[in-house]
């Protein structure tokens, strides 16, 4: 019998776990069992019976030797694996009264920190990529190239190269914003639920929308004519 299945767009694993973890446990008591996070970014769950439970969304940095002692620490605590998405994001359950697997603040925002860091690694190899494409765009104005003086090319060109500069500047804006606007977020590591009641995805996305459009005004105007 093929299972009745549900898809809910993620709110964002990175920046809004506590967010993901009271949808999880929200869909759990309809009947909805959670069983991914696709490639797409959609939250995957199947009907079933409804569970009470609580969830936990976890960034690992390890090395895959060390994967199978992450998750022994979980199961000895309370938390069943779930699953994970592209091993890095763990999705586990655990029974109403079990505690976090974070004990203090302090331990939570290095769980922050890593997950930062290796966002700015992994991104910020586009930069560079970015400014050489932009770079040939500025040094080939003139050009009598068939292929670079295209304007269809240049266009395209000018959009990839912008994309892979504005990419790991929205991930720098991205952690900036939470550090300001949630700089009290460690204070929940405890109690994700009521941290959960201050995220305003929505308000978040309109306010780094803004930005996001005022640095691409801002690029526009210092490559200029440029893809013409």
């Amino acid at each position: 019998m093929v299972r009745k299945k549900k898809y809910i767009f993620s709110r964002g694993v990175a920046f809004y776990p506590e967010k993901e973890m009271q949808i999880l446990k929200k869909m759990a008591e309809e009947g909805w069992l959670f069983r991914k996070m696709n490639q797409l970014g959609f939250l995957v769950f199947e009907k079933g019976e409804p569970e009470q439970k609580n969830f936990s969304v976890d960034f690992f940095d390890g090395s895959k030797e060390e994967l199978s002692e992450y998750l022994v620490i979980y199961a000895q605590a309370g938390w069943e694996n779930i699953t994970n998405y592209k091993n890095k994001y763990f999705y586990f359950k655990a029974e109403l009264d079990t505690p976090t697997i974070y004990s203090d603040p302090e331990s939570y925002w290095l769980r922050m920190k890593k997950e930062w860091l290796w966002m700015l690694r992994n991104f910020w190899i586009y930069f560079p990529i970015g400014l050489i494409l932009l770079g040939i765009l500025l040094y080939t104005k003139e050009t009598n190239n068939l292929i670079l003086a295209n304007s269809i090319f240049r266009i395209v060109l000018t959009f990839v190269g912008m994309f892979f500069v504005a990419l790991p500047l929205g991930v720098v804006v991205s952690v900036l914003f939470s550090l300001v606007f949630y700089r009290d977020r460690t204070k929940y590591y405890n109690h994700p639920e009521r941290f959960a009641k201050r995220q305003k995805v929505m308000r978040d996305s309109l306010f780094l929308g803004a930005i996001g459009f005022v640095l691409g005004v801002m690029i526009s105007l210092i490559l200029g004519e440029t893809i013409y």
